[in-house]
């Protein structure tokens, strides 16, 4: 059960069955409504992508209807997570698990925050389908959002096969790179204009009932799963990294299978602090006022792995700054950012023993790339 076999229906964009269900979706349309209002024909790069990613919210509310009826229709789908005007409880305090958010979409929490994010979910006998779609014709970044759902899963889920259904669009590039546990669908584009306008200015809020209320349709909340606390898990691979009584950090921990599919999950983990003032012998140029220094092991992709530096300004700000042969690289970072949540963390984590010489950060550097070769 491995492969799908797309639908006609989905194939097609065929929607003409389930048009109606389409106006009760909860949609953003505070910039589409004055473009789609106005009598200018402006196609900014501003506009273009503002009309852009509303289609693709509608195309992704279509797919995902669609697929509620390729559901009723396959055997071999077993459960199928329901969301949207279709589910029954809009889950605001809970603090970590499968739920739906206040914008009706399935993801999973950690301490009240999102991790990740699923346009659907769906069980068959022995495997858990996570379903990706998209409008846009290249899919880099698409492929870079796989590894951390993929590896969220396998903790949530050991017991079960973890597979992608990636539902894309005509003219999409790039389907060669996609892991070997993806399904990959092709389909019309969503070129209906006239109906992405009564959508925007018709949507209805009230009076919906789904049609889906069998056994086989249930509710993000009563799925059983394995917990993963984010910044716990955080805090304790950096305490447990540093206990060798041999190594500076223990490469055979982190090498592990478990650690790895932590490293997709996080991309970075955390195994001590700099000195601000070594930080400045280190990096001499730097312009700003430190609070403090993470050292980090960071995926840079599948193969790679570097130290980055995570600097905390007095200010508030947060830096990445990644040394390298050629250059020294510094990027700030969203304030709202999953990367700004983990270094507030990780400063009550700050001890003496956590901190990192220049010399043994040199080492670290230089034995990891065999440290981590799998």
């Amino acid at each position: 059960m491995r492969h799908l076999k797309i639908s006609q229906d989905i194939k097609n964009l065929n929607f003409s069955k389930i048009e109606e269900n389409l106006f009760y979706y909860r949609y953003d349309l505070r910039n589409i409504k004055p473009l789609l209002k106005s009598n200018e024909h402006d196609e900014s790069i501003e506009n273009l992508a503002t009309f852009n990613s509303f289609r693709g919210e509608v195309y992704e509310n279509i797919i995902y209807e669609l697929l509620l009826q390729y559901a009723v229709e396959n055997e071999s789908i077993k459960e199928f997570v329901l969301k949207g005007p279709h589910q029954n409880r809009i889950d605001k305090e809970y603090k970590t698990g499968l739920m739906i958010d206040r914008s009706l979409q399935i993801v999973y929490k950690s301490n009240y925050k999102d991790i990740s994010e699923f346009d659907a979910l769906f069980f068959t006998e022995d495997a858990l389908y996570f379903v990706e779609m998209s409008t846009s014709k290249k899919t880099v970044s698409l492929n870079k959002r796989l590894d951390k759902k993929y590896a969220l899963l396998k903790l949530l889920f050991p017991h079960l096969h973890i597979r992608a259904l990636i539902i894309l669009t005509e003219g999409t590039v790039g389907l060669r790179r996609f892991p070997s546990y993806c399904t990959i669908w092709i389909t019309k584009d969503l070129e209906d204009i006239d109906f992405l306008k009564k959508i925007v200015f018709n949507r209805k809020k009230n009076g919906f009932k789904t049609s889906f209320n069998s056994s086989k349709f249930i509710e993000a909340y009563t799925i059983e799963h394995k917990k993963f606390i984010y910044f716990q898990t955080l805090e304790w691979i950096l305490r447990r990294s540093r206990q060798a009584k041999d190594f500076i950090v223990d490469f055979s921990f982190l090498k592990s299978k478990k650690l790895m599919n932590y490293f997709d999950i996080y991309t970075k983990l955390y195994i001590g602090f700099l000195k601000n003032e070594e930080f400045k012998e280190l990096v001499p140029s730097y312009d700003a006022e430190i609070l403090n220094v993470c050292v980090t092991i960071e995926k840079i992709n599948s193969t790679d792995f570097d130290i980055i530096y995570y600097v905390k300004n007095i200010n508030g700000k947060l830096r990445r700054v990644r040394l390298t042969k050629k250059e020294t690289s510094i990027k700030e970072k969203e304030l709202d950012g999953f990367t700004n949540a983990e270094v507030r963390f990780m400063k009550y984590l700050i001890e003496d023993k956590y901190y990192l010489t220049l010399d043994e950060v040199k080492q670290i550097k230089a034995n990891l790339k065999s440290g981590l070769k799998q």
